[in-house]
């Protein structure tokens, strides 16, 4: 088999990334990068079909728009992500009162100290903390000049 040239690979990745298998890929690939826990390949792709099936909320049904995007609900654990739960709209994934890491929506333990972490406007607003106490202590102080 010839080798392609530069051009011919940069095309060649470029059909790949926007082809079904790509799209796939890079999505489970981030799903990976961030420590998404799964037991097997086969309990990765059921949970990307789930994903990409998905056409309501999975918390209250609410309809995914160009603001209120999907997203994958997932265990906090020390900071990192656990297994899997539920396919989300992002404003349940940033109103979600299920207890994380420190027992407080959007602050988590990471090896740096203490998180706090929202999404707002698709930006993500990130601060980092010594204390739990402080990130509570910001997370009231923020959320309140919201």
């Amino acid at each position: 088999m010839p080798q392609r040239t530069k051009e011919e690979k940069k095309e060649y990745d470029k059909e790949y990334r926007q082809s079904e298998n790509g799209k796939k890929s890079k999505t489970i690939n981030q799903w990976k990068h961030i420590g998404l826990v799964v037991t097997s390949k086969e309990e990765m792709d059921e949970i990307y079909d789930r994903w990409l099936n998905s056409e309501r909320c999975e918390k209250k049904s609410c309809e995914y728009t160009e603001t209120n995007w999907k997203c994958m609900d997932h265990e906090h654990l020390n900071g990192k992500y656990g297994a899997f739960r539920n396919i989300i709209c992002n404003s349940c994934n940033l109103n979600d009162k299920v207890t994380n890491t420190s027992g407080t929506p959007n602050i988590c333990k990471n090896r740096n100290g203490w998180v706090y972490s929202k999404m707002k406007n698709r930006k993500k607003h990130q601060k980092y903390f010594k204390t739990k106490k402080e990130a509570i202590d910001y997370k009231i102080e923020y959320e309140l000049k919201q």
